[in-house]
């Protein structure tokens, strides 16, 4: 009796335990399917966005460099129409000045405008000479200590020498009895204030280049 009840004990421990084992064995297959699944649908999330991130931090350096290329562009162009307005302009002026050597007033008056005329015709080569100083210095050159400011400074002064020769030439134009002769002035007023106004405008877009040492090369120069 005593051996049947030990059986019995021992075939009913062993049906607990392996139904124990299956219910555990059935969990444990279970899981990691759910498992599987909500981490594989975070990691492609994941990917997305980053993949997304990525592709929006391209195209805003994309953007960022065509801004850039399309800035320097831009500012190489307005530097090129600023130097060829001042080209013409003086070339216009040396026109104007050549006329005002041929004027009939004769006396003191129209030796006057004749020498003012002589002056300025010095001053056009001059003028001429410093652009094309400003116009040699290579981009890395500038890059690092900025334009010439040197020819900066002489151009500011033949600058200022003009608008002394314009209320030179303004004066004397009352005086000319010559319609022909005030008529010629006025225009090479007109002309003088225009190059002056062009080399203005091509001075200060050189003196606001970005440059390392430029601070340091317009110390010296001062």
């Amino acid at each position: 009796m005593i051996t049947i009840n030990n059986k019995l004990l021992v075939f009913a421990l062993l049906i607990l335990l392996f139904s124990t084992a299956s219910v555990r064995s059935s969990k444990a297959v279970g899981n990691p399917n759910q498992l599987s699944v909500s981490p594989t649908g975070k990691t492609i999330q994941n990917r997305n966005e980053v993949t997304t991130q990525n592709q929006g931090q391209d195209s805003k350096l994309q953007i960022e460099t065509n801004e850039s290329q399309m800035t320097r562009s831009a500012s190489a162009e307005g530097a090129a129409n600023r130097s060829q307005n001042a080209v013409q302009n003086m070339s216009l002026v040396a026109q104007k000045v050549q006329e005002m050597l041929q004027i009939r007033t004769t006396g003191g008056i129209g030796d006057q405008v004749r020498q003012i005329a002589r002056d300025q015709n010095q001053a056009q080569t001059q003028t001429q000479n410093q652009l094309q100083r400003i116009d040699s210095k290579g981009g890395v050159a500038k890059f690092f200590f900025g334009p010439d400011y040197g020819a900066i400074k002489e151009l500011q002064g033949l600058t200022e020498q003009n608008r002394l020769r314009i209320q030179q030439l303004q004066q004397l134009q009352t005086q000319l009895a010559n319609s022909g002769d005030q008529t010629l002035i006025q225009a090479t007023i007109q002309a003088l204030e225009q190059q002056n106004t062009s080399l203005q405008n091509r001075l200060n877009a050189e003196n606001q280049t970005f440059s390392l040492f430029g601070w340091l090369a317009k110390f010296l120069i001062n």
